[in-house]
């Protein structure tokens, strides 16, 4: 008799879901069919986006990044949706709400992570400086080989590799030397006085034409004060700024030029 009863409720457990299939097999239908339109519909745009972002950034790790996103968000739209024509209120609301705690706490555990995703994308559209450029940043002076989402990768002068987050770079100065046109050489001397100050004005001008990185500009030669038994000398000269080591043979060939030509006039002792 028992056994009867329980194989009665059976039946009619599996007849209530085979009617219940059956009238929700024409909304199935449609959900499916909506959710392959959103499907090949996400596809189709992922790709008009990415060569459009492609061109936009010329990065292909942006063109990439966001593209997935729209290509993930209308995925989960058609997701949604097709639960809606389901009847599946409740499964939304709760997918929703899980997303939602998950999100946050993921905000919280990778903030860093996130700022430097961030910052990174700040980057490559405002590009302050691009691959190949020769930069200083946080104490690192060198050429930039990678820009990634999360870390910025520098050859230093000295031939290190360093990675520093786009957070910190984003933060902080930074000296972008490619951009520079040019840069100035300041020098600072004494000299002993003289008579005739013209003579020192034509021995520092003769001593400069000497230097090839700085022929195309004329020096800028002043005097800054005068003790009575000496003369302050200041001068300037603009060079090539684009590369901070041209710049140091730079000084370099002016301080020795200038050494040579002006040892007779430097206070002695």
């Amino acid at each position: 008799m028992d056994l009867g009863h329980w194989i009665a409720l059976i039946k009619q457990k599996l007849f209530n879901w085979a009617v219940a299939f059956v009238k929700l097999l024409p909304n199935l239908v449609l959900a499916i069919l909506v959710f392959l339109i959103f499907f090949f519909a996400a596809r189709f745009l992922r790709r008009f986006f990415s060569r459009m972002f492609l061109k936009m950034s010329e990065k292909p790790t942006i063109s990439d990044l966001f593209s997935t996103i729209i290509y993930i968000v209308l995925l989960l739209v058609g997701f949604f949706i097709s639960l809606e024509l389901m009847h599946l209120e409740k499964a939304v609301t709760t997918l929703l709400a899980g997303a939602g705690i998950i999100g946050l706490a993921l905000g919280f555990a990778f903030q860093d992570l996130t700022a430097n995703f961030i910052s990174g994308i700040f980057i490559i559209f405002r590009k302050p400086f691009d691959t190949g450029h020769v930069v200083e940043t946080n104490g690192f002076t060198g050429t930039v080989e990678v820009v990634h989402l999360r870390s910025t990768i520098i050859r230093t002068t000295g031939g290190l590799q360093v990675t520093i987050p786009n957070k910190d770079i984003f933060q902080k100065p930074i000296t972008n030397y490619t951009l520079s046109e040019k840069r100035r050489i300041e020098i600072a001397f004494s000299v002993d006085t003289i008579p005739d100050t013209n003579n020192i004005l034509n021995t520092i001008r003769n001593a400069l034409s000497g230097v090839p990185a700085i022929n195309h500009i004329e020096p800028e030669i002043y005097f800054t004060d005068f003790t009575g038994d000496k003369i302050k000398v200041e001068i300037w000269c603009w060079v090539d700024g684009s590369d901070p080591e041209n710049f140091l043979k730079a000084r370099h060939d002016v301080i020795q030029h200038l050494a040579k030509a002006l040892a007779p006039l430097f206070q002695k002792g």
